[in-house]
């Protein structure tokens, strides 16, 4: 059954909130491709029905779709360690092994309520920058696919740094800084870029945590993390209109300070400590 259309509604908000449902779908198609067809089929029925539920409530209440659909993406990106946990959970159970106890360790609110908390927020900025992209494809202003193509951007390394929290802590880190420090940008709007700074600082503190000893290479990957985030303002910056042609000096900005910066986090890592050879072991000359 059609649901009418309220007042100030447009077929852009009908086309935002089917393309937030269609990212849903994919999200949850692809992690669910990881655990077993009966888990992975119920995943899906139960998602399928969430998102009915949310858009006929929507329409229940007058909302607008754009709302609607700002509401789902905020969801489907804020609901991503929780995601990745649940994998993680059938997968254990699928391998026989109690996975209750086994999944304790990587549960994200414990490591939100420590010093995992810049994850959390890594997944709000996240779920902000899906909706500006959104907004800059569909608000009536036109649509802007420069700028809707950079907050997608911004996302997609969002939610690649919060992927690897577990395994690769120090990548992480590295991947989320530099797009909390993108927030600077919006300046017109201070609680974000609060927020956004909030959420550097806390990855750079686990920068510095997992870098070699001494204040040489701690500073380094300070500094490091810095020119990571000048590389993804830079971009930012040169699309502004009120900018004269500015790209090409700040693409080769952006390009520079993004090879500086990784070759200082390359260089200042903690090096795993090297095993010495016992005299007991067998040598190929007798």
């Amino acid at each position: 059954m059609n649901a009418q259309r309220g007042p100030g509604t447009t077929v852009r908000d009908e086309r935002a909130a089917e393309a937030a449902a269609s990212i849903a779908r994919g999200w949850v198609r692809w992690y669910s491709g990881f655990v077993g067809a009966e888990a992975s089929e119920r995943r899906r029925a139960e998602i399928e029905s969430d998102l009915w539920e949310q858009r006929a409530d929507a329409r229940q209440r007058g909302a607008r779709p754009m709302a609607a659909a700002v509401s789902i993406a905020s969801r489907v990106v804020g609901g991503v360690p929780h995601d990745l946990l649940w994998v993680r959970t059938q997968r254990l159970t699928m391998r026989g092994l109690q996975a209750e106890r086994k999944a304790i360790p990587v549960n994200p609110l414990d490591h939100t309520l420590s010093r995992w908390w810049w994850v959390a927020g890594a997944a709000v900025l996240a779920a902000i920058f899906l909706g500006a992209g959104i907004d800059n494809l569909t608000a009536d202003y036109g649509p802007l696919p420069g700028s809707a193509a950079q907050c997608f951007a911004y996302m997609s390394v969002l939610i690649a740094g919060i992927a690897c929290s577990y395994k690769a802590p120090r990548t992480s880190a590295a991947l989320i800084a530099p797009m909390g420090l993108v927030t600077v940008v919006a300046w017109w709007a201070p609680p974000l870029v609060a927020f956004g700074i909030a959420i550097a600082v806390g990855a750079i503190i686990q920068l510095v945590r997992l870098s070699a000893t001494g204040f040489l290479p701690r500073a380094g990957a300070v500094l490091g993390a810095l020119l990571l985030g000048v590389a993804a303002v830079a971009p930012a910056i040169g699309a502004s209109p009120a900018m004269s042609n500015p790209q090409p000096f700040f693409m080769a900005l952006a390009l520079a300070c993004a090879v500086g910066g990784t070759a200082l986090l390359v260089v200042t890592r903690a090096r795993a400590p090297r095993t010495e050879q016992t005299r007991s072991t067998p040598s190929l000359v007798a």
